[in-house]
């Protein structure tokens, strides 16, 4: 079961397009998926709260899932404090997600910010040896951390 976490409100992150068109998410096709972004926007801020779940964990559509504990249980270090969701609301369908952080708010709950639209491979990579290769791993998980840390550096300056 999941834990409930309060949020004060959501926000998407100033470089949500420029992060997602380096994984092939351009604005024509973000905006084809603006309403189940909407959607979940919706939901999250009428609740004021949040579902978060880890691996193997029975969760619904609209949960965030940690996104730093692998399906072995191992943890990507580089991925502590991210979460992600599926964007639709179709159990056959896992991509694309969104990439989400909480940011701590003076004097009330977290922020839930939406940084980024991505497939699975994007942020886990590939079913297949590429998967199972550390080398290949690291790459994938080095690239979207300093995609997220030059937004956040571009946000503080």
């Amino acid at each position: 079961m999941g834990r409930r976490e309060k949020i004060a409100c959501v926000e998407i992150s100033t470089l949500f397009h420029a992060i997602s068109r380096e994984y092939g998410f351009t604005p024509d096709v973000v905006l084809s998926y603006f309403q189940d972004i909407d959607d979940l926007i919706q939901r999250w801020e009428n609740h004021k709260c949040v579902w978060v779940y880890s691996q193997g964990e029975k969760h619904q559509h609209g949960w965030i899932k940690e996104s730093h504990i692998k399906g072995n249980g191992a943890v990507v270090p580089l991925y502590i404090g991210l979460h992600h969701t599926r964007l639709l609301d179709d159990e056959t369908e896992t991509d694309p997600l969104l990439i989400l952080t909480f940011e701590k708010r003076e004097n009330s709950a977290p922020a839930l910010i939406v940084l980024a639209m991505i497939d699975h491979a994007d942020m886990f990579g590939e079913t297949g040896k590429k998967k199972h290769n550390d080398y290949q791993m690291r790459l994938i998980h080095q690239r979207l951390d300093d995609l997220l840390r030059d937004t956040l550096r571009s946000k503080h300056t």
